[in-house]
């Protein structure tokens, strides 16, 4: 019985050592298994973003063709990650009945364009969404001679909305829900949908608030026009991803976790440099002075010094992209001043 003690322990040794080794082993084989998207764009060289063409303050071209906005941020950080360049960043332009299948096709590599996560994107299209860049609600617009001042007010009125998108699923459970009628005006093209707005065939506008409050900030007589001050929803935005490319999700999810990991840390894209200096654990392994988590998904160490560089933290996307439209943060603050952003660890 005395021997077999010491044999035992012998025995247990080896197999845990055994169990290490595979799960090192297959640890290993998992972090050096390719992405097929990620190797796609690497070929190509380019990385193509979905997103709505003319929405402020999220996708928009100035007059030299230049694109702006948070998700055009997102789009930069991303190719900045992947391909070391944020202008290898190709923006495609995709409407709301265009934008699940440009992605399913392989059209384009992600999709932002102010998409909300909702259930049936995940079940039912083959997508999943990796992460959140905007937390807005959706809100209505109205001219201010129509003398409506709450939402209750719009019963039987005609109302400018998007077809197949969650603002119309929305928009008719609320006015369902409160015993309202409405007569819906349906188009799919943003620029065509304003157009109608201001051309007086529709009463109100409905879409998430941000969005609202950039396109009447762009007109040349704003206090023509009142947004409303009910919110009827929550809205998640953020990047859609192909399901099944588990490689690629962790790459979009990661780059925009860092860039709020970033503002959480105190990392800009003015002390980058400084920072890779800096004693924290938590900063060196952001920036891959040390630690291993852009490895582990095929891409550099400095993959997200890169993107911060590119484009700078969020509290930075956030006063560069949202701020000129004089919004709040509200719920877009970090999570320790009373918002709901916020990253994991990265280690």
């Amino acid at each position: 019985m005395a021997d077999l003690v010491p044999f035992l322990a012998r025995l247990t040794g080896r197999i845990g050592a055994a169990v290490l080794g595979l799960a090192l082993g297959l640890s290993a084989a998992r972090a050096a298994e390719p992405s097929a998207t990620l190797a796609a764009v690497k070929a190509r060289g380019v990385l193509v973003c979905g997103m709505q063409g003319d929405n402020p303050p999220f996708s928009a071209p100035d007059g030299k063709g230049e694109w702006h906005g948070m998700d055009v941020t997102s789009c930069r950080a991303l190719a900045a990650a992947v391909l070391g360049d944020p202008d290898r960043a190709q923006i495609r332009v995709v409407t709301g009945m265009t934008r699940f299948p440009a992605l399913q096709s392989g059209e384009v590599d992600v999709l932002f364009g102010s998409t909300t996560w909702v259930t049936t994107r995940e079940t039912s299209l083959g997508l999943s969404f990796a992460a959140t860049n905007y937390y807005s609600g959706q809100g209505f617009l109205v001219r201010k001679s129509l003398s409506v001042s709450h939402v209750k007010e719009l019963d039987g009125a005609s109302i400018c909305v998007p077809p197949g998108s969650t603002t119309e699923l929305i928009l008719q459970d609320w006015f369902r829900q409160n015993r309202l009628t409405f007569r819906p005006v349906i188009i799919d093209d943003p620029n065509q949908i304003q157009a109608t707005f201001l051309s007086g065939r529709c009463d109100a506008y409905t879409r998430d608030m941000t969005g609202l409050s950039g396109f009447r900030a762009r007109q040349g007589n704003p206090g023509e026009f009142v947004v409303l001050p009910e919110v009827i929803s929550m809205e998640p935005l953020g990047a859609f991803v192909r399901k099944g490319d588990v490689g690629w999700f962790d790459i979009v999810r990661w780059t925009q976790f860092a860039l709020v990991a970033a503002e959480q840390l105190g990392v800009s894209s003015r002390n980058i440099d400084e920072a890779m200096k800096s004693a924290s654990p938590d900063v060196r392994r952001l920036l891959g002075v040390e630690g291993e988590v852009g490895p582990s998904m095929g891409l550099g160490k400095d993959w997200a010094a890169k993107a911060i560089r590119a484009v700078g933290n969020y509290g930075e996307a956030w006063e560069r992209d949202i701020r000129p439209m004089g919004l709040e943060r509200g719920l877009n603050r970090l999570w320790d001043q009373g918002g709901l952003q916020f990253s994991p660890p990265l280690r």
